[in-house]
């Protein structure tokens, strides 16, 4: 309830009390006392009690709720989540902005000192250097194989989590609670003919737009060189694919596309399979230099990715766990534990 504000809490109750006494469940949100109840003499009639008091136990098992009031809930919670996002981006990209700018001025003040002591950095950079040429070679080796060793280890693998602040608590926090009254139980359903049904049926199928996600190397704040970045996602339900697509608005780079073969595990569950990176350039001849494609090592990528998970986990690989899912909204987390709302762009 401590999302949910009183006054909302209340204002369900005066749409439950609004539909009328067709169900018991329409009064979910009342007192048992100021259900219908029979008159001494035979007739019925609705005792007016107060509201001040609702049934917080009720309220908090949906099974009471009528499917208006969960839908007005639904949609509530909703706006206040994307409304969350929305702040969240902007204020990240304020943030960006005065990052960037003070980074142009320390380079300027750095570039006016380098001339001014520019003999001065000469001596001390051929210092260092000589002092590093005589250090002894072994221990220049073992410091080399050590570094060597660290290059393709499961931590190189592991997808990394930002640090949202308060701000992004909240949106996390709201997400949590929607995804308690999510509409769609079966979120797999059709996604590779999953559960028996056709490809036609999975609501899963379309285009996405992100709006917010914990993970890292899903996040392309603005820059000088690549301008603003444009992340979505392409499913095809019938080939059991997921095209992460990123645009970059300026640059040489124009984007690229991460192709991810998905296969259903369970009725919320998608294992992964990283198949591709498509690479799309700007060229004077695109059809020969227009766009690469790299091919990658599913197997390897997925044995060293389990080293991060419990002993449990490990058979599983990468996957994504559907937490919310309706007709123009999506939720998930990965195995790591990362968040990624979208919403529907086709």
């Amino acid at each position: 309830m401590n999302v949910l504000s009183l006054s909302f809490v209340f204002a369900c109750v005066h749409v439950a009390v609004a539909a009328g006494p067709a169900t018991s469940s329409a009064l979910a949100f009342v007192t048992p006392s100021s259900r219908l109840a029979p008159h001494h003499g035979g007739a019925s009639r609705l005792k007016m009690l107060s509201l001040s008091e609702p049934n917080t136990d009720k309220f908090n098992n949906l099974i009471y709720a009528s499917d208006d009031t969960v839908h007005l809930l639904r949609e509530e919670l909703k706006k206040r989540l994307l409304n969350a996002a929305d702040d969240l981006k902007s204020m990240k990209t304020k943030e960006d902005e005065i990052a960037r700018k003070a980074v142009v001025i320390a380079e300027e003040s750095s570039m006016a000192e380098q001339d001014q002591s520019r003999w001065y950095v000469f001596r001390l950079l051929n210092r260092i250097i000589s002092k590093i040429l005589r250090k002894k070679s072994k221990n220049g080796s073992q410091k080399s194989l050590s570094q060597s060793k660290g290059i393709l280890t499961s931590d190189s693998f592991r997808q990394m989590k930002l640090e949202l602040g308060v701000a992004g608590d909240r949106v996390i926090q709201l997400a949590e609670q929607l995804s308690l009254l999510n509409p769609t139980p079966f979120p797999t359903l059709g996604f590779k003919q999953y559960g028996g049904a056709p490809p036609e049926e999975s609501k899963l199928a379309g285009i996405w737009k992100l709006r917010f996600t914990t993970a890292a190397d899903a996040s392309f704040p603005e820059s000088e060189k690549r301008g603003v970045a444009t992340t979505s996602q392409v499913i095809d339900a019938k080939e059991g694919t997921l095209t992460n697509v990123v645009d970059f608005e300026k640059g040489k780079l124009k984007g690229f596309r991460v192709v991810v073969a998905g296969e259903p595990t369970s009725a919320t569950d998608i294992g992964l399979s990283f198949k591709a990176v498509k690479l799309l350039r700007q060229s004077r001849f695109p059809r020969l230099f227009g766009q690469f494609t790299i091919r990658l090592p599913s197997r390897l990528i997925r044995w060293l990715a389990s080293r991060n998970k419990p002993a449990e986990e490990r058979s599983k690989g990468p996957y994504l766990q559907l937490r919310y899912l309706d007709e123009n909204l999506r939720m998930h987390t990965t195995d790591s534990g990362n968040w990624f709302i979208q919403t529907r762009l086709g």
